[in-house]
């Protein structure tokens, strides 16, 4: 009998571990269900603000971004959002869609700046730093933008980044290379005809009385900062090309 009473038991202890084992997932699951309720119920956007923009109201950016009030703050896909902002918007250059808790969005948008154009069909198309395709109009209107030379763009596209041709793509590369440094060392109204016929030295025009030959696509930001320092030291009627090519020293040659 003793021997029963202990199966007994042993059985009983058993039964209690099954009823645990299932009560523990069910628990789990209902844990969830409340957290899905309540963030569906109580993170709910109530505000959207928008930072960085001229070009575009913040209704506009709002808008191309798809996020509404009373939108869940959670479910909101933000990679989403960015890249609606980026294709309907061809003058923003970046986006950053953020959750601010308990029922905030804040969209913080970089405009693109105009820097140059290349020749497409009788058009001047616009390029930004990066590359990207703003907007086309008569050559005549873009006079204050560099105009690079011998590259063809491919099927352009406002707010796309510039494509060409396989055999181009070299150009294309240094291109954006030069053009990110030149915006950002703020010398993009003193730089005409940029030519990047031979990618392995583009060529540029620099104040209206240097020709610059910049070499291998490499050092480019060092290179141009090598040809600002180099220009403070030559008098004001000198006229003549830099050749930058070695990438470590400035050599001039006079007219």
């Amino acid at each position: 009998m003793a021997r029963a009473a202990r199966r007994d038991r042993y059985g009983v202890a058993r039964k209690k571990k099954k009823k645990n084992a299932l009560f523990a997932p069910l628990a789990f699951l209902l844990v969830v269900v409340a957290l899905v309720f309540g963030m569906g119920v109580f993170f709910r956007v109530q505000a959207i603000e928008v930072v960085g923009a001229t070009e575009y109201t913040p209704e506009e950016i709002i808008e191309a971004s798809g996020i509404g009030e009373g939108d869940n703050l959670f479910f909101i896909n933000q990679a989403s959002a960015v890249s609606r902002i980026n294709a309907r918007l061809p003058l923003i250059e970046s986006a950053r869609v953020e959750r601010s808790l308990p029922n905030r969005i804040v969209i913080t948008v970089e405009e693109s700046s105009a820097v140059a154009y290349v020749d497409w069909e009788g058009l001047g198309w616009i390029l930004s730093g990066s590359g990207k395709l703003l907007s086309s109009a008569p050559v005549d209107q873009l006079a204050g933008l560099i105009h690079v030379g011998n590259l063809t763009p491919v099927n352009p596209e406002a707010g796309a980044l510039m494509q060409v041709s396989p055999a181009d793509e070299l150009k294309l590369s240094y291109l954006k290379s030069i053009l990110s440094s030149i915006e950002e060392l703020g010398i993009a109204a003193d730089v005409k005809e940029l030519d990047v016929s031979n990618p392995a030295n583009p060529t540029f025009r620099y104040l209206d009385r240097f020709t610059v030959r910049m070499g291998s696509n490499d050092n480019t930001d060092y290179k141009l900062r090598m040809l600002l320092s180099a220009v403070t030291t030559m008098d004001a009627t000198e006229v003549g090309t830099f050749n930058l090519s070695d990438g470590l020293h400035v050599y001039f040659t006079p007219d």
